[in-house]
Order: structure tokens, then sequence, then C-alpha cells
């Protein structure tokens, strides 16, 4: 019996095809690390792994090269059709604009439905508190991208031991239903991993001029924390005495574990 011999499967069609989607993700790949992008879809620690990836793709992109160079001359059906998902992919990452999360999808994921947001990667039933002893000795407490979720976790729920304390945070405007005329929260959403795990987070907050900035709108306020109620239930809430309208963040997003 003749040893079987190894033949290409596929036409120059398939090779080609091959070739522009695989350079077609590597190039989107590129553009988003030179344009510092990756953080509107994944946490900033898996980077690195992304990085890796299309440095590994750059080997396949060689041998669909050479299969350019040195087609099979032979008729052979082509298998396009099996690449129109990559294709379909490929477009929509290309064509659709790079809108980040807004306020529009806080209601359906839901705010603060998740508080203790530490606990997401710890199987520990006891909430760490990291930052209780600082917080609880500052005069103001500063709520930054690195603290955000240690800070938030700490003031939503433990908010006793911070009543009467000035705190200062970032976030954008979401009214949540049943709020007062002169109540909004300021929230910004946790990404643990990548942006299908985002959780809007935020407190609440109380000024007479609450109406004339319109959900979305990002604000930098500065307040006493108090304590309210809301939907029949004690709630934390920042008297804001100061507020500055801002420009929507290079960097929207939150990442715990982010070291």
């Amino acid at each position: 019996m003749e040893p079987r011999k190894h033949k290409k499967s596929n036409s120059p069609a398939d090779a080609l095809l091959r070739f522009s989607l695989l350079l077609g993700f590597i190039s989107l790949f590129v553009w988003l690390d030179m344009t510092e992008q990756f953080s509107l879809y994944i946490n900033p620690r898996f980077i690195t792994l992304v990085q890796y990836s299309y440095w590994l793709l750059l080997p396949l992109l060689v041998v669909q090269f050479f299969d350019l160079l040195l087609p099979d001359d032979r008729i052979r059906p082509s298998g396009c059709s099996r690449y129109i998902p990559f294709c379909i992919i490929l477009t929509l990452a290309v064509c659709l604009p790079d809108n980040t999360l807004n306020a529009s999808l806080v209601s359906s994921k839901g705010l603060n439905q998740q508080k203790a947001v530490l606990n997401t990667a710890s199987p520990k039933t006891e909430m760490p508190r990291p930052l209780k002893q600082e917080l609880q000795q500052a005069e103001l407490i500063r709520v930054t991208d690195r603290n955000y979720t240690e800070v938030m976790s700490e003031i939503n729920e433990f908010p006793q031991d911070y009543t009467g304390k000035q705190v200062t945070l970032t976030g954008f405007v979401f009214r949540s239903p049943g709020l007062a005329e002169n109540q909004l929260s300021l929230v910004r959403y946790v990404i643990v991993c990548c942006v299908a795990d985002a959780l809007p987070y935020g407190v609440m907050c109380e000024t007479d001029d609450a109406k004339q900035y319109p959900d979305g709108t990002w604000l930098t306020g500065k307040g006493t924390l108090e304590m309210s109620h809301y939907k029949g239930q004690t709630t934390p809430v920042l008297k804001l005495t100061s507020i500055q309208v801002i420009k929507e963040p290079e960097k929207p997003y939150v990442f715990p574990y982010d070291d």
C-alpha cells in the first residue's frame, strides 16, 4: 500500500481569507494596545496576556503568507463559509463605536446589588476591611480609582462608622426610581475581569440643584456623609456641599485587585 500523501485541503481563497483575518485581528489588537483602549474591555492585569496573544498569531500569519506564495493549482471547493463568524466579529469590532458603559445600563445591571465587591473572588464569608482604621482616622475621605471598591464597600456596608465624615468622589449621575428631586447617585462601573461582569456601584447624594445635572453627567462632589431613608430602608447619603462638572475620564472604569 502506498503511503498517504499530504494534500492541501483548502483552496487559495481559503488561504487568502485566513491571511486577511489574521492580519485584521493582529492590527486590531495592536491598535487597541497603542491607543491604550484595552482597559475599556478588560481588567488591566490581563492586558499582558492579550499582548502575548497577538504575538502568538504572527507565526500563523507567516504560514498563511507562504500558502499564498505557493498556491495549490488544483481546483478545490472553497470552505470560506466556515470563517463567516470571524468576519462578523472583526467587522463589528472595526465598525461599531467605542462607547463606554453609561447611565442607561445601570437599571438593568442593578445599582449596588452586590455590595461586597471585594468578595467576588474570595471564598471568605466575612468581608475584609483593609482600610477601616485609615478611613476612620481620616478627616477627609478621598475616593480614588485605586481605593474605590474598598471605600464604597465601607460606606455602604458600615455607614454608621463614617457618619459626619467629609467625603470627596467622582462619578456619573444616575437616578434610581423613587429618588426625590434633590437626590441623585454618583456611580462608577467596577470591573473584575471584563466589561461583561461590570457592576454599577456608587452612593446616593443630596443637593438642592440636583435637577440641573442630567443622567450620565460626570461630577466631582464633596460633602458630609449622613443617614437617610430610601424605599423604607436606612441608607447612607452624601450631603453635597460642592460640585464640579467634569469630562468623562479617559479611564472611566475602576478595577479591584489592580495592583
